[in-house]
């Protein structure tokens, strides 16, 4: 689902793409420059899983000319 709300697990949370989207910008407006993925958890296949964050998180992201993720 798409729109799962955050849910805590062990040493994080578990969410869906958009919540995800939303909080990586969120975390990008107040300065944070590094957030791990850990997909370890994941109850999806993961191969699925990493096609959708390629396809639907990280073109929300662009390089800017200093290597560094910038907001579109």
């Amino acid at each position: 689902d798409d729109d799962y709300r955050p849910q805590p697990i062990h040493l994080g949370f578990r969410t869906g793409i958009n919540p995800l989207v939303d909080y990586l910008h969120r975390s990008e407006e107040i300065g944070v420059n590094h957030i791990a993925l850990n997909l370890r958890f994941n109850r999806s296949d993961i191969v699925e899983t990493l096609h959708k964050l390629a396809e639907q998180v990280i073109p929300h992201f662009q390089m800017s000319e200093t290597n560094d993720f910038v907001h579109e």
